[in-house]
C-alpha cells in the first residue's frame, strides 16, 4: 500500500509538471505573438515604405506622414523631394554649388555633410519650423535661431535656410501624392512617375558589390 501511495504521488507530481510545462509553453507562444503584433503596429509605416514593389505604389498623404518621414531622413539612407501641383520643384533652401546658387527641393543630409547628429537634427528642425524651431547646443542647452544659423555658416557656409519653415508654408494645409524610388548611390535614378530627377545623379563605374542602395520619396502637392 505504501508503494502504491508513493507511485500515485509521483504520478501526480509528473502530471502537475507536464501541465505547468504546457502552460509555460503556451504563455511564451502568446507573448511572442503579442510582441510581433506590437512590432507590426509600431513599424507599420516603415514596412509599408520599404517593400520591394513600393516603387510602383502611390498614396495620398498629409503632414502627419511627411513630418515623421523627414525626421527619419537623417537616420536612414534615403532622400526626399518636394514638387508643387504642376510638378515644378519646391525650393526648401539654397546652396552655392560651383559658384552658382542652387535652389534645393530635396533633403539629403549625406550630400550636405552637416557634421554631427545634433547638427543634422537642428538642420531638420530648421527646415520644418524655421526660426520657430527649438535647437540644441553641444552641451544639450537651448540654442537660438541666430546661434544656429551662425554655427551652420561656420560648418557649411554654402547653405542658406529660410526663416519660415516648410511646415507653415507647404505642409500645414496641403495634401501630397507620395511616390517611391530605389537606386544605387552615384547611379542615375528616375522615380516611377512623370517627375524625372535623374539630373541629380551621375553614372559611375562603381562595382555592383560596392554599390549602396538609397531610397527616394517624392511628394507632389495636389491642387
Amino acid at each position: 500500500m505504501e508503494n502504491a501511495a508513493d507511485a500515485l504521488k509521483m504520478a501526480a507530481a509528473v502530471l502537475v509538471f507536464v501541465m505547468a510545462l504546457g502552460i509555460g509553453i503556451s504563455s511564451f507562444s502568446q507573448a511572442r505573438y503579442t510582441a510581433q503584433v506590437l512590432i507590426g503596429y509600431t513599424d507599420r509605416e516603415t514596412v509599408t515604405q520599404y517593400t520591394e514593389d513600393a516603387r510602383t505604389n502611390t498614396r495620398i498623404v498629409g503632414k502627419e506622414t511627411i513630418v515623421p518621414a523627414i525626421y527619419r531622413a537623417y537616420k536612414e539612407n534615403y532622400k526626399i523631394f518636394f514638387y508643387d501641383a504642376s510638378g515644378a520643384p519646391i525650393e526648401l533652401y539654397t546652396r552655392i554649388r560651383d559658384g552658382e546658387t542652387e535652389h534645393v527641393n530635396s533633403i539629403d543630409l549625406e550630400r550636405d555633410n552637416l557634421g554631427s547628429d545634433r547638427q543634422e537634427e537642428n538642420f531638420i528642425m530648421a527646415l520644418l519650423y524655421g526660426e520657430k524651431g527649438t535647437f540644441k547646443k553641444a552641451d544639450g542647452s537651448a540654442m537660438t535661431w541666430t546661434e544656429f544659423t551662425t554655427e551652420l555658416a561656420r560648418n557649411n557656409s554654402k547653405i542658406t535656410l529660410k526663416s519660415e519653415g516648410i511646415y507653415d508654408t507647404i505642409l500645414r494645409d496641403n495634401t501630397f501624392e507620395e511616390k517611391f524610388g530605389v537606386y544605387y548611390q552615384d547611379e542615375i535614378i528616375t522615380i516611377d512617375s512623370d517627375t524625372d530627377i535623374s539630373d541629380e545623379f551621375e553614372d559611375t563605374e562603381t562595382p555592383e558589390a560596392n554599390k549602396v542602395t538609397k531610397r527616394v520619396i517624392s511628394y507632389q502637392a495636389i491642387s
